[in-house]
């Protein structure tokens, strides 16, 4: 466990940090590291668990979740088995050393196109809810082990970048259609709201027409004109969880000139860094949790409060 005070603001605290945490249950038998950050010598709030994208691990992130962790939220990154090293390891026909630096492997034609063919397989999308559900059984151990027994119900929220957002609004209540069999949903009711950074839109990964018909809870979209799909789909394909979803909590917010990594709120150098979109997406996501999970009337406020621009950010911004 490390304490890392980088991370608090001029209104944040000390951050601690822990990649040792293990969820029991994964694929095998094995247990699974969970990375997590937690307001330093302070009871969370609230969970949050954040969802990873394609290739990426639950190291990653830390910029947006330490923002939030230093704000008073327990944040835990699972990792799930699409993580490019895992995929490595368990294909060594790909060529790759599980032990190098593979973040650039969306640069390798072979490697894109089997990460590619990961993205659209059921097993994969199936994994991540069954991993997410066992995390939030084990709520309690993981607060224990962090930031302390609360002594009370702490709220729980899923958040997810990209794949990590098509996790999240299934858990958050979206259905989808499985192959060879009937639709299904996986909303669970232990979650008090949903983050949605660079999600999906119909015909991908079993989405079509009704799919968020049940998505009633808070939602917030985010996305970016520059922002496109695993097949080209533009900034609007990407908002169709908000534009199709049923009203109540909702809200999307479309980042001008932002692409797929909204301002390089993930580690690693992805995507172009962008401070006032990344302050932006910050703010935002913050005000959420705060609004919808902590139940914060100012914050509840301040997104009512959006026009066109947050900061010196310009977006499009839509509350139903």
């Amino acid at each position: 466990m490390t304490r890392d005070p980088r991370l608090a603001g001029h209104d944040g605290r000390p951050v601690s940090v822990s990649h040792e945490i293990a969820l029991a249950g994964s694929a095998g038998g094995a247990p699974s590291m969970l990375t997590c950050r937690w307001p330093d010598g302070e009871t969370p709030k609230a969970l949050v668990v954040f969802c990873h994208g394609l290739g990426a691990s639950g190291r990653g992130y830390d910029a947006l979740s330490g923002y939030w962790a230093a704000r008073g939220y327990l944040v835990v990154h699972p990792t799930f088995p699409d993580w490019i090293a895992a995929v490595a390891a368990r294909e060594p026909g790909l060529g790759l050393d599980p032990d190098a630096d593979l973040s650039g492997w969306a640069a390798m034609p072979r490697v894109r196109a089997r990460l590619h063919e990961i993205l659209h397989t059921p097993f994969y999308w199936l994994e991540r809810i069954r991993i997410v559900r066992r995390l939030l059984d084990e709520a309690d151990a993981i607060l224990a082990a962090t930031g302390g027994d609360p002594g009370r119900p702490v709220p729980l929220a899923v958040a997810g970048h990209s794949f990590g957002a098509y996790t999240a609004q299934l858990l958050a209540g979206a259905e989808i259609d499985l192959p060879g069999e009937s639709p299904a949903r996986f909303r669970d009711d232990r979650l008090a709201a949903a983050i949605l950074l660079s999600a999906q839109g119909r015909d991908q990964q079993g989405l079509r027409d009704g799919s968020w018909e049940a998505m009633t809870g808070p939602v917030l979209t985010v996305t970016g004109t520059l922002d496109r799909g695993a097949g080209g789909q533009g900034w609007e394909w990407k908002s169709e969880p908000y534009e199709l979803g049923p009203p109540g909590g909702k809200y999307l917010a479309v980042l001008e000139g932002a692409d797929h990594y909204l301002g390089g709120f993930a580690s690693g150098g992805a995507g172009a860094a962008v401070p006032n979109q990344r302050d932006a997406v910050r703010r935002l996501t913050l005000a959420f949790l705060d609004a919808h999970v902590a139940r914060d009337a100012a914050a509840a406020s301040w997104l009512a409060s959006i026009t066109d621009r947050i900061g010196p950010a310009p977006l499009l911004f839509k509350p139903k």
